[in-house]
């Protein structure tokens, strides 16, 4: 929690290549990122009109997406509406503003009177000497034998609701602790522990303080190798290249490769944005989804104590915050997070004084054979074998969260199909605990008891006096999906146990496929389900393909989980998404943040779950699809100190889009 909110100050060396390229300087579509100078149009027309204070904190500068309809109208040549969502933090009050770069105004400039700016970096790093200086901060360090205080940090992380009393109507309120760094090797274990406080950041002083009891901090953990170690004995060689350059071409901001066409730009607050996705079929370009990109991260600890069940984390929405290492996305090192063959591309963000910076290698694309073949066969007839080899197109990014980095893949496949990817990797958040008692049970504070007096446990030992919290993982994806145009409804194929006659000889049970339109999005909210197996189409009842079918692409969920908190429970009110596998609404331009656009101090009335209550038609509409792809972390010994990356995907893949398996004339070598 502690190094969630602390600001690196060293940056990483990077292996630069030569395939690396910044954003275009200029904007090629409506969709494209912001660049510099639009940035520097946004604060020039903010200052010139007043908006600026000495320290306005630019807490947000987004694009603001032209209307959907608009974007698909437009052609080359035309004019292009340039638009920028900013949210402004003056003297603890937050501003929205709608500015028009291309017209050269502001079209509104509201404060938000029910609503929060996200916490920014100065907020949480900009009065660590104000806590140390509390007397009741100070009573705790001398109660555990710290008296260097140049040693201690104390930090502020952002305080999504949960019906404290500290939490009056528009207060900004921050929680935190402190960390201990003496003799440290390893920064992720020197959380103090049993301290907490509630901050009004605006007063930039402590509301409650809390002390748990003192716990010893264990020693530090042995530092991982940064430089690498030696090569296992009998390791031989794998070389990768492609000497000749990749196979795909970027022209204009679009990317060709092999049968897909797409578009992206890299977001402050979502990180990659895939839009205007199409597959070339027999030449002819089909449209599969309009954008795609990550809208949320949920990340709930569970732990019975205030300190650490305070860790509730909305990163996307909350934590978008982009001066120094702050921002969501982080460099690719060449080499270890891509090929040293692949493109590397910059991306353009905004420092808190608005001012933009280009940071360089956000983003990879590479190409690469996996060793699988598409498809194989042995014709015992013949006694020849056939099949064919395969490629893919990978589109990746890297976002550091505090501990956790997370690797968010696109893989463009050659059987008509997308793979998203979600790599979860980085440092478990740890506490100090009473070590292992002699009979070999778990200490006190790492275990408790449920109703029915049956044992539990919040967490498991990684090291000595080290314990790794239990823990959840959410990723709430926004597919707009468009398969063959905009009109697109929801089929469930239910599989279902079917029984034969009573006069049927032999078996009597089968199953069958029992196909269901969803009518509104009330009934729309599914889960995976092992014991009622279904799958998840988005049809174009107005495409047929040569066999008569509904042209459709399936949802194909990969390893996923969903919430165990009830939905009363505070933190699930902002995140409901994570009650459900998927949802599906109609479009809506002003849903796009799946917790709600402001999302610090937010009590769940922007979100997904409240917006399904309008029960709207999903019917032959323009619809959306919300995936959660979630995971329940136990963690292991062998997550600590570096936890092995461990990837959950999903995939969109053509379900009677296209007339036959389209890697059947794919060439002998990959």
């Amino acid at each position: 929690m502690a190094l969630r909110s602390r600001s690196i100050a060293l940056m990483l060396s990077f292996i630069f290549v030569a395939q690396a390229f910044a954003l275009q300087p200029k904007v090629n579509h409506p969709l494209d990122a912001l660049t510099v100078d639009e940035y520097w149009k946004t604060y020039n027309l903010l200052q010139t009109a007043g908006k600026l204070a000495e320290k306005t904190i630019f807490a947000s500068v987004l694009l603001r997406e032209p209307p959907k309809a608009q974007v698909l109208a437009w052609k080359p040549g035309k004019p292009m509406p340039r638009k920028v969502d900013a949210v402004l933090l003056t003297d603890g009050k937050s501003y929205e503003a709608v500015v028009d770069i291309t017209a050269g105004k502001i079209d509104s400039y509201t404060e938000l009177k029910n609503y929060q700016a996200p916490m920014t970096e100065t907020e949480m790093h900009g009065f660590d000497d104000v806590l140390k200086k509390d007397p009741r901060v100070m009573e705790a360090l001398t109660k555990r034998g710290i008296t260097d205080t140049r040693l201690v940090t104390c930090y502020v992380t952002p305080a999504g609701y949960v019906g404290l009393p500290e939490q009056e109507e528009g207060k900004r309120i921050g929680w935190g602790g402190c960390t201990y760094s003496a003799n440290a090797k390893y920064g992720w274990d020197r959380e103090i522990p049993g301290i907490f406080f509630i901050v009004d950041v605006a007063g930039k002083k402590i509301v409650r303080f809390s002390d748990y009891g003192v716990v010893p901090m264990p020693p530090t953990s042995s530092l991982y190798d940064a430089d690498g170690g030696s090569a296992l004995p009998g390791t031989q060689p794998i070389l990768t290249s492609q000497p000749n350059g990749p196979s795909f071409t970027i022209k204009d901001g679009e990317v060709s490769w092999q049968n897909w066409k797409f578009r992206f730009r890299l977001d402050p607050r979502v990180g990659p944005v895939v839009n205007l996705v199409t597959y070339m079929d027999e030449g002819k370009p089909r449209s599969v989804l309009y954008e795609g990109a990550l809208s949320e991260m949920y990340v709930p600890y569970q732990d019975p104590e205030e300190t650490w069940n305070s860790h509730v984390f909305l990163d996307a929405g909350e934590y978008f915050v982009n001066t120094g290492s702050g921002g969501i996305i982080k460099p690719l090192q060449a080499g270890i997070d891509c090929p040293t063959y692949a493109t590397f591309f910059s991306g353009t963000f905004f420092h808190e004084n608005g001012t933009p910076y280009i940071r360089p290698q956000l983003a990879c694309m590479f190409e690469r054979v996996s060793g699988d073949p598409a498809w194989r066969h042995w014709d015992e007839d013949t006694y020849a074998i056939s099949g064919r080899p395969t490629r893919e197109l990978v589109f990746r990014t890297v976002a550091t969260v505090g501990n956790y980095d997370y690797l968010f893949d696109w893989r463009f496949e050659q059987d008509a199909s997308i793979t998203v990817g979600v790599g979860a990797t980085g440092i478990l958040e740890v506490k100090a605990v009473k070590d292992q008692r002699a009979d070999g049970k778990l200490s006190a504070n790492m275990e408790g008891t449920d109703t029915d007096g049956k044992p539990v446990q919040f967490g498991q030992l990684v090291a000595p006096g080290t314990s790794a919290v239990d823990h959840d993982h959410y990723f709430s994806y926004r597919l707009d999906l468009d398969v063959d145009g905009t009109k697109n409804s929801l089929m469930v194929d239910k599989l279902v146990p079917f029984k034969l006659p009573d006069t049927s000889l032999g078996r009597k049970w089968i199953w069958a496929m029992k196909p269901e339109m969803i009518a509104t999005e009330g009934d729309a909210k599914l889960n995976v389900s092992l014991d009622h197996p279904a799958m998840w189409r988005f049809s174009n009842e107005g495409v047929k393909n040569s066999l008569g079918q509904n042209t459709s692409f399936e949802i194909m969920p990969g390893e996923t989980g969903i919430s165990l908190l009830p939905s009363s429970e505070w933190p699930q009110k902002r995140a409901g998404f994570s009650e459900h596998s998927l949802w599906v609404t109609p479009y809506d331009p002003t849903e796009r943040y799946v917790s709600g656009v402001y999302v610090m101090g937010s009590k769940g009335d922007d979100s997904l779950p409240e917006w399904v209550k309008q029960n709207r038609s999903i019917m032959n509409t323009d619809i959306v699809a919300w995936y959660t792809v979630g995971f329940h972390h136990v963690p292991r010994a062998e997550d600590w100190p570096q936890m092995p990356i461990m990837w959950h995907m999903f995939s969109l893949r053509p379900f009677g889009f296209l007339n036959k398996n389209p890697t059947m004339d794919l060439p002998m070598v990959p």
